[in-house]
């Protein structure tokens, strides 16, 4: 039986051309330990829950920081970062006895781009601080 958890952890990924095209995560460092991917089954966008954004809250009057909505400079900004987000379903092992899993990996879309993995410029070691670990089947 297959076990799906969650999670919002930042993972550090190092981006790379894939076999089938673009570019995309090759390998990542989750708690500690490196993952190298074996094959990346799937990506696609999501949109996030802008709604539960901090911008939003204080245009609304539900800053947590009361302060923060008085002062026009200290308002929370909405980026297009923020509203969408590209996510890797890869298969990936942390070497011989930690076993195959499926991770998915999302970063956020850079605004202006039509795919996040293919923006010019990137270099096969290019390494991201952006990426989260969004769900582990294993």
């Amino acid at each position: 039986m297959t076990k799906v958890r969650r999670f919002s952890d930042e993972v550090h990924v190092r981006s790379g051309e894939l076999a089938e095209g673009g570019r995309g995560p090759v390998q990542f460092i989750w708690r500690g330990r490196l993952y190298v991917v074996r094959e990346v089954l799937s990506r696609w966008r999501e949109r996030s829950a802008w709604w539960e954004h901090a911008a939003i809250a204080a245009v609304h009057g539900d800053a947590t920081d009361p302060g923060a909505t008085r002062d026009r400079r200290a308002r929370p900004v909405l980026e297009i970062g923020d509203l969408e987000r590209e996510v890797f379903r890869v298969e990936a092992g942390s070497g011989r006895t930690g076993g195959w899993g499926v991770y998915d990996l999302a970063r956020p879309v850079a605004p202006g781009t039509a795919v996040v993995s293919e923006v010019a410029g990137s270099s096969s070691s290019e390494a991201s601080e952006d990426w989260q670990l969004l769900r582990v089947s294993d």
